[in-house]
């Protein structure tokens, strides 16, 4: 055999061996079953309809939902210091992130688009940090495959709306994530010193970044370790030092006040969620069932083993990593998962349960699914020709239908739920027509009396405040009553909240109620009730919201109809009617007869 055709054959079994420098591919660049132009035109294609789902999602202006509205209604009237102490409806969150949310409603305003702005635009910039991260891990098919199911994700597309810390948590993630990886590759002590510096403003973001901090730590360790390599030890030492310092920080400034509020209530919220320690068995069934559930939803998938195919493709890919010699990329894309498992053995933190819990972790699972499907996909034959392209061409189109399928699901039912629709359409029909032609004042808010209302304590009612800031013109902070446009044409229409499920202050109420008589007659009252049912039939509790509507004394003419049926005038009480006696009334304000009104759907 001559030295030229040794040389060839040389040649061919050098093109057949993949590389293991990073970025890597599955099968070698030259032979990947799409040209290097299709692949960077289809990854391109797969991020621009990211984009457009996230858009689509957020100008559809969905109505705020109950686990929204739950921390919202904290943004209402608090300041900024205030915001440190516990929360109201259960809600426990990063300090910055309540702050940054709080800065943007002062700017712009409280609105759906208000809220939800720094979750886009955290959802956006990760989208392209992922593409920039996984195009310095991945090539090829493996690059195509990974980008693609973090641009279409449905959780990450979701969740990219929702006025929640959770679309945060999956940006400070990557961004902890793109400096270590920048740090492996160049080998320059700086950007550890970047993490270190990133990691208190990380924390205070996003309390799941404390995982991620963990993962990394045993990642840059592990990477000291196997390479030998003593001059990062300072900055790992210092970068753990930090962490520590820094989580230390945040639970005392946020983290314990709210928790301690908070914790009785949230263990037994999360209950079903939390391992089963005491049963061997039952450990085995609840690690099997989290690792083919929610925790792997990406693009698709959900409880029962509907994420298995995603678990198959994650472990694909550990398989090809272990063989490759990159195991430090495997801990680094899993090992946020064990202080997350420590947290959830202690009944701190979820582990699993909700996708929401886990979207810190959408970055790595992301790249070992794309990872991990190339893998089982693309294939060499014995001649050394790769097989595989038309499965490529298939998983693209399927991911693009994710992400159409996406836009018009949000099309077709632009709201989480359809009670949450009703609540918003009341809120849009009343607060206009009760604010056009009188002086609207509430109860909880704007009179004195009502300060201590329970209303501003009960969970139930958070939508409804969330949706009053944000449909009447008139009840921004430091809004009062004009009691000097009160009269018979402008009357003062009086708004008080109430659920079946809470207790108002009816006697204090009651009491405010016989002493305004004096002063204005009462015309009218009106209860509207809006009902929350599960499944479009079964009633769970229902919301009203009562009117009293006053004119100033002697003002209105006589032969107008004050609105009251006639039993109700035949039997006069304080709370119906306007009363010469001193005594004040024992009875609740509830007692006695409302006209209840009907309001038309606004869409």
């Amino acid at each position: 055999m001559s030295q030229a055709d040794s040389l060839a054959i040389q040649g061919t079994q050098t093109a057949r061996v993949v590389d293991d420098s990073l970025p890597f591919g599955v099968v070698p660049a030259e032979s990947e079953p799409l040209s290097a132009m299709r692949l960077a035109q289809f990854t391109r294609w797969l991020i621009l309809l990211g984009v457009v789902a996230r858009l689509t999602r957020y100008l559809l202006r969905f109505p705020l939902w109950d686990d929204e509205c739950f921390l919202a209604a904290n943004l209402l009237d608090q300041g900024y210091l205030e915001l440190l102490n516990p929360l109201q409806h259960h809600q426990v969150c990063p300090v910055l992130f309540l702050w940054v949310q709080a800065t943007i409603v002062r700017l712009l305003g409280f609105s759906e688009y208000a809220l939800r702005l720094f979750p886009l635009v955290c959802s956006i910039a990760g989208l392209f940090l992922f593409w920039h991260l996984a195009a310095r891990l991945l090539r090829g098919v493996a690059l195509l495959f990974a980008v693609g199911i973090f641009a279409v994700g449905y959780p990450l597309i979701r969740y990219a709306c929702e006025a929640k810390p959770y679309g945060c948590d999956t940006f400070v993630s990557l961004v902890l994530l793109a400096l270590v990886v920048q740090w492996y590759q160049s080998r320059k002590q700086a950007w550890l010193w970047g993490l270190i510096v990133s990691v208190p403003l990380a924390l205070g973001l996003s309390y799941p970044a404390v995982f991620v901090g963990g993962g990394i730590s045993l990642a840059v360790g592990f990477v000291l370790w196997t390479d030998g390599d003593r001059r990062g030890w300072l900055a790992w030492i210092c970068y753990n030092l930090v962490l520590l310092a820094s989580f230390g920080g945040v639970y005392w400034m946020s983290v314990g006040p709210q928790s301690a509020a908070e914790l009785v209530w949230m263990r037994d919220y999360w209950k079903d969620i939390f391992p089963p320690l005491s049963s061997v068995v039952g450990m085995v069934k609840w690690f099997a069932a989290v690792h083919t559930g929610e925790l792997l939803q990406y693009p698709v998938g959900g409880a029962r083993g509907a994420s298995t195919l995603t678990t198959i493709c994650c472990v694909a890919a550990v398989v090809v990593l272990w063989r490759r010699r990159q195991r430090w990329l495997i801990v680094l894309c899993l090992a946020p998962l064990l202080p997350n498992l420590v947290a959830a053995g202690l009944w701190r933190y979820p582990y699993g349960g909700s996708v929401r819990f886990t979207l810190y972790m959408a970055p790595g699972l992301c790249l070992l699914a794309g990872l991990g499907a190339a893998a089982l996909l693309v294939r060499h034959n014995k001649q050394g020709v790769t097989q595989g392209r038309p499965a490529v061409l298939i998983v693209v189109g399927l991911l693009a239908i994710v992400a159409i399928g996406s836009m018009v699901r949000d099309f077709a039912k632009p709201y989480r739920t359809p009670q949450v629709l009703q609540q918003r359409d009341f809120a849009r029909w009343f607060w206009f027509t009760k604010e056009y032609d009188g002086e609207v004042a509430c109860w909880e808010t704007e009179l004195p009396e009502g300060a201590d209302s329970p209303t501003n304590d009960c969970t139930a009612a958070a939508i409804y405040l969330c949706n009053r800031r944000i449909y009447s013109s008139g009840h921004g902070p430091g809004h009062s009553v004009d009691w000097s446009r009160v009269s018979a044409e402008r009357p003062l229409r009086v708004v008080r909240y109430g659920a079946s499920t809470m207790e108002n202050d009816d006697e204090a109420f009651g009491q405010w109620l016989f002493k305004i008589q004096s002063r204005y007659d009462l015309v009218d009252r009106q209860r509207h009730t809006v009902p929350v049912q599960r499944n479009g039939r079964e009633l769970v509790f229902y919301h009203y919201v009562d009117l009293y509507e006053f004119v100033p004394k002697g003002s209105q003419p006589e032969g107008v109809w004050s609105g009251w049926p006639s039993k109700v005038q035949e039997k006069p009480n304080a709370l119906s009617h306007a009363s010469s006696s001193d005594e004040r009334p024992a009875k609740s304000p509830a007692v006695g007869a409302f006209r209840t009104v009907a309001f038309p759907r606004v869409r």
